[in-house]
């Protein structure tokens, strides 16, 4: 589910790739393997830096459908959300660079991902994507976007992505 290599230079790259499926989704066993590769690269003495990729055509597609349909414990989906927060926090202040690899789309909680790294590179792709679907089902990003994309982008751009999707 994640790919994690280190190569000589001590480059760890955690790369997604979720078997069965045609796009990564974000759901309680991608987020934890993600989270459980990304500790890792981040106690590793010999890792410098971390990318975090995608072995699929797309990056990350957001939350899982099939997730969020059968959810019926809003504590726990607090709860999640709040590990997914805290790692995000951790890959921001961990003191090790890491970069996004964005080779397609790269939406909802995707696109979150990528703002919470230190770098994001995007692929040459005219099919490529990013943005914040849920806003158009009147949800907001949970996962920092809010304060994230103005802070990266300014409050005007951030402000289409965050109304429009």
């Amino acid at each position: 589910m994640i790919n994690y290599n280190v190569d000589a230079e001590g480059i760890a790259t955690l790369e997604w790739d979720l078997p069965g499926r045609s796009q990564n989704v974000l759901n309680e066993e991608t987020m934890a393997a993600f989270a459980a590769a990304a500790q890792k690269a981040l106690a590793d003495p010999a890792v410098r830096g971390i990318v975090v990729a995608s072995a699929k055509a797309d990056f990350i597609a957001g939350g899982d459908l099939d997730m969020l349909l059968k959810a019926t414990d809003a504590q726990a989906m607090s709860d999640n959300l709040k590990l997914w927060h805290k790692l995000f926090r951790t890959l921001e202040t961990a003191g090790k660079p890491v970069a996004a690899a964005l080779n397609g789309a790269t939406l909802g909680g995707g696109l979150e991902l990528a703002l919470a790294c230190h770098y994001r590179v995007a692929a040459d792709n005219p099919k490529a994507r990013f943005g914040f679907p849920e806003v158009t089902l009147g949800l907001l990003p949970g996962a920092g976007g809010t304060q994230r994309a103005p802070r990266l982008m300014g409050i005007q751009p951030a402000l289409l992505f965050l109304t429009e999707g």
